[in-house]
């Protein structure tokens, strides 16, 4: 299970990960119990909701994996890798800050910090796509060793700036998304879960952006996020202050 704290204010914040066990203490303490699947029990007291993600499995063998992307995505990770384009594995955290938040700020998303990277040490793993020295693309994906789940977190690229090409910079996402399937499946992680997939919308934006996780060949999969009242509380709060953003 992925557990780590967050600041909010004078106090500290729970986020548990993919399990939800949670002990007495637990329950009075602001805890979020986050993707939990096949669970049937609810928290008392606490809140729910119900959402749905699309998941890859990585216990194919990586041809398996490769051939379930529709056609027209193998021929654009192709397109990419002749065009040089490569992928890397790193933790440098003060560039992907910068990387990201520059993004962010592009289209209006909350920024992330040195801090609320740091607060998550262990769990995150930095991805990068890069083309002559320059970062096209960068992920961070919350990884579970003890379920061997990688979910992508984060994500942002050069997409915006004028001076890249918007369809080189499509392709080097999609190829860094396949690298780092391949890079945990090496690990021995057995799921790749895209993070988020928006059921019934009619936003044409969100609509996009589900077709785009289903282009990989993945399962849609229903999950169920879990808050203690104290948790619930903190989380109305900060979205009213803009305080507990995803950063």
């Amino acid at each position: 299970m992925v557990r780590f704290k967050k600041k909010f204010l004078f106090f500290n914040i729970y986020e548990n990960w993919f399990q939800c066990n949670p002990t007495i203490l637990d329950l009075i303490l602001p805890n979020a119990y986050l993707h939990v699947k096949d669970r049937k029990e609810k928290i008392v007291p606490g809140f729910s909701d119900v959402t749905y993600t699309v998941e890859n499995d990585l216990t194919l063998d990586q041809e398996a994996i490769y051939a379930g992307f529709q056609k027209s995505l193998r021929q654009q990770i192709r397109q990419s890798e002749e065009a040089g384009i490569t992928c890397q594995f790193h933790d440098d955290i003060e560039g992907f800050v910068k990387f990201f938040n520059e993004f962010a700020a592009s289209k209006n998303l909350p920024p992330t910090s040195k801090r609320r990277i740091l607060e998550m040490d262990g769990f995150l793993q930095l991805s990068y796509a890069m083309l002559d020295g320059e970062i096209l693309v960068a992920h961070s994906s919350l990884v579970d060793e003890k379920n061997k789940i990688a979910r992508a977190f984060h994500s942002a690229s050069r997409r915006l700036d004028e001076s890249f090409d918007k369809n080189l910079i499509g392709k080097a996402n999609k190829v860094l998304h396949y690298h780092d399937m391949m890079f945990f499946k090496q690990k021995g992680f057995t799921v790749y879960d895209f993070g988020g997939y928006t059921e019934n919308t009619d936003d044409k934006a969100l609509q996009g952006i589900n077709n785009f996780k289903l282009l990989f060949g993945g399962q849609k999969v229903a999950c169920t996020n879990y808050y203690t009242v104290s948790y619930h509380l903190m989380r109305k709060i900060g979205q009213m202050t803009g305080a507990l953003g995803k950063g």
